[in-house]
């Protein structure tokens, strides 16, 4: 069984162009300094080595070059997941990769795109579909677990909608506290929760996630 289910769809990344490659990265670098607010179009093309007139033909508006520098970043993020957790046979390997490989995600970006949909509701619907992505990956590891009789009769979706939710308010800390909350608190917190919700081992989940590789094993 394989991670990817009808349910959810692979993110695709948006066709290179001459020059959308460099000015995504551009836009990713920016937000990560200076926040969604604070970033400017001439910023990203001075950054990109562009003008801003590039910036526009490509992506149209500023909250649509937003969108799809946050979305390829999204995109970069499953490309590698879902690989690597195909790989794994067991459902407890796979929640403890998933909870780990989240912990070095782009966290500071989601932060300030949830800030920021607030006030735009054009970008509210993007920020919907990442969301419901990192759920629909977490119930699906459920259900994998589910059928190897490595987690308990649940319901599916109603779990990874609360251990979704988990991990945002975590990621938060996360952000804000880098040195008093770490991605080991993190790790532990979620799979503290996770456990609890599946009836499953915490300290098999803590073993799996000691044993997560430090960088991705899995080709794009």
């Amino acid at each position: 069984m394989t991670v990817a289910s009808e349910a959810r769809s692979r993110p695709r990344r948006p066709r290179d162009k001459v020059r959308r490659p460099e000015i995504l990265a551009a836009t990713v670098e920016l937000v990560r300094e200076q926040g969604l607010w604070s970033v400017r179009v001439s910023d990203v093309a001075k950054r990109a080595g562009t003008s801003p007139a590039s910036v526009i033909y490509y992506f149209g508006t500023k909250d649509q070059l937003f969108e799809h520098a946050i979305g390829d970043a999204d995109a970069e993020f499953y490309a590698k997941l879902w690989p690597e957790l195909d790989t794994l046979a067991s459902a407890l390997d796979r929640l403890a990769r998933l909870v780990v490989r989240s912990s070095m995600s782009e966290w500071v970006l989601w932060m300030d795109l949830w800030v920021y949909a607030r006030r735009h509701p054009e970008m509210l619907a993007a920020e919907n579909s990442y969301h419901a992505r990192w759920c629909a990956t977490i119930a699906d590891i459920i259900r994998h677990g589910q059928a190897r009789k490595e987690f308990r009769a649940v319901d599916a979706d109603g779990v990874a909608a609360r251990l979704g939710a988990l991990t945002n308010g975590l990621a938060v800390r996360l952000v804000l506290e880098e040195r008093s909350f770490t991605r080991e608190d993190y790790v532990l917190s979620s799979l503290a929760s996770a456990a609890a919700e599946l009836g499953c081992s915490l300290d098999a989940l803590r073993e799996a996630a000691a044993n997560v590789p430090s960088e991705w094993t899995a080709e794009e």
